[in-house]
């Protein structure tokens, strides 16, 4: 006679938690092989609707679903890649025109145009501390030591105030206020500051980035070093 007393705990030790069969299938991987019955009776939720479809549909929903992130990561990379060739080529442009200059106010006059027409940036100042008697003109000034100190103590991106815009960029039509980029030029035993400014609160141009801007300000440093001479 069959002693029926154990038969709740035998259901108890005999029922699987799902992690023990995850487990259990993924040492057994040919278990479906001869049940393809079996497959095509289950049934499981779809990802969107929440219906019933079958183990082969939600598979497939989830292959497509996968394919289409990789595709939407793929064209991420490709979008980026593409934008970062045409900024690779813009700054190039910028270097060789820049490189033609044959003097100081010719090499500030051409990144002046050139920063206006390729990279939609309209408001420059170049502040240089001069040797007495130099002669030059806006957009570059005379940086005194009151300038000097003032421009020091700015980070690299900064909001401008009207205030501080009139002081920064003298004549630029910049009453609301604005945004700058500084970036301090190495001038042999003197130094000087490249200022871009772009108008509101709205992102900076890609040029006015600290990356950028360091790039820039190097390829001035030596340009005006060399044009000087």
């Amino acid at each position: 006679m069959t002693d029926d007393s154990s038969a709740p705990d035998r259901q108890r030790h005999e029922t699987l938690e799902a992690d023990q069969v995850s487990d259990w299938l993924s040492r057994h991987p040919d278990f479906f092989e001869g049940r393809e019955a079996l497959l095509a009776s289950m049934q499981i939720s779809h990802p969107q609707t929440g219906g019933a479809v079958s183990l082969v549909e939600r598979l497939i929903a989830t292959l497509r679903a996968r394919t289409e992130q990789a595709e939407g990561q793929r064209q991420a990379i490709l979008n980026a890649a593409r934008q970062f060739d045409q900024q690779a080529g813009a700054m190039r442009a910028l270097t060789l025109s820049l490189l033609q200059a044959d003097s100081p106010d010719a090499l500030v006059q051409t990144l002046t145009a050139e920063l206006n027409e390729r990279f939609n940036v309209h408001h420059l100042a170049l502040w240089r501390q001069l040797p007495p008697g130099e002669w030059i003109q806006p957009p570059t000034y005379r940086l005194d030591d009151d300038t000097d100190q003032w421009l020091a103590a700015r980070s690299h991106s900064a909001s401008l105030d009207s205030a501080d815009a009139t002081r920064l960029l003298p004549g630029a039509p910049l009453h609301q206020g604005g945004r700058c980029s500084i970036s301090r030029l190495a001038l042999g035993e003197r130094h000087g500051y490249l200022v871009l400014a772009c108008r509101g609160e709205t992102a900076l141009p890609w040029i006015m980035e600290a990356d950028n801007m360091a790039y820039l300000g190097e390829v001035m440093a030596r340009l005006l070093l060399r044009t000087a001479s």
